[in-house]
């Protein structure tokens, strides 16, 4: 155990991956807290306040004079943003990483997504029917195998600040494999894309203006955001509660179906069938913007997902702290 906690601290800086924006993670995470035992969210935020001074997890605690319990609450909702918050700021001159914050050493782009990969078109038929491509093997380290070695981690020897760190990564991973794109890459003819699209970064749509997505992977990581606008002067943590209460009223836990408790794997092979048979229409095309029908088809699809990810979360916290 001591081994695998020295590798873990030690993996080297490796390029830029995305996941679901702030408000996906912190979605998933106040879902989680509502079901949520009480010992369960006293353990949690025991655990993460044993991170230390510098690494930008200890420095999200609020200090404010709110009630502690609405602190606790806010903190772990945070702690699930945590694994984006170190990545290495980017110069916008010399678009290379520019930051000198100690924390970004625990920095690990490859973590956060599983691509099984696959060929053809959503709902298509024929030559163009979905179908899975083997010959193309799933790359190490990745989110589905981090969780399944963080999770004996964080209840194991390790020093206690470093599984405050990894319970912060499983809080955001179990977030990002119900991110849909994060579990698939898409084989084409394209030059770039003959060992997958990146789970749809490569899949480039129109700018109509600023705020609008560049690719693919970044509308469904940005589809609460642009689906469910946020109220004048609404704090960020109002906005997220609001949502999460709207997701938990739409998708009561009973009704979702089986959570498979634990089962990271089959969590990830469920996001890869619904990015094949959704995510690429045939209607939707490259270097064109997404029709209002498409984006209201992507927004019930991850409101569902993220559901699923808050009710997981907090069933396999309750199982870690009994």
């Amino acid at each position: 155990m001591r081994h695998v906690c020295f590798v873990l601290v030690v993996l080297a800086l490796s390029p830029l991956a995305l996941a679901w924006n702030a408000t996906g993670h912190k979605t998933v995470a106040a879902i989680a807290w509502d079901n949520m035992t009480p010992k369960a969210q006293e353990r949690a935020v025991a655990e993460l306040l044993e991170s230390q001074a510098g690494d930008c997890l200890h420095e999200m605690f609020p200090t404010d004079s709110r009630p502690l319990k609405e602190r606790q609450r806010e903190f772990f909702i945070m702690a699930a943003t945590w694994p984006d918050v170190v990545r290495p700021k980017i110069n916008q001159q010399t678009k290379k990483p520019d930051d000198k914050r100690p924390c970004i050493q625990f920095h690990q782009p490859d973590w956060h997504f599983l691509d099984h990969y696959w060929t053809g078109v959503s709902g298509g038929t024929g030559s163009d029917a979905p179908k899975d491509d083997p010959a193309i093997p799933i790359k190490l380290p990745n989110e589905v195998g981090q969780m399944e070695l963080l999770q004996p981690v964080v209840a194991g020897t390790c020093p206690s600040h470093l599984q405050a760190l990894y319970l912060a990564w499983i809080e955001h991973l179990v977030g990002d494999t119900h991110q849909p794109l994060h579990n698939a890459g898409r084989v084409t003819s394209e030059p770039n894309e003959q060992t997958g699209d990146q789970g749809g970064n490569l899949f480039l749509l129109k700018k109509e203006k600023p705020t609008d997505p560049s690719n693919l992977h970044s509308l469904w990581d940005n589809i609460i955001d642009e689906s469910v606008p946020r109220n004048t002067n609404e704090s960020d943590l109002a906005y997220v509660t609001r949502v999460s209460h709207k997701i938990e009223q739409d998708h009561p836990k009973n009704s979702v179906g089986d959570l498979k408790p634990g089962k990271f794997e089959e969590w990830s092979k469920e996001g890869f069938e619904t990015a094949k048979k959704i995510a690429y229409p045939a209607t939707l095309q490259r270097n064109q913007t997404a029709s209002a029908t498409y984006m209201a088809t992507v927004f019930d699809t991850c409101e569902l997902a993220l559901a699923k990810g808050g009710y997981r979360l907090a069933n396999l916290f309750n199982a870690m702290f009994p």
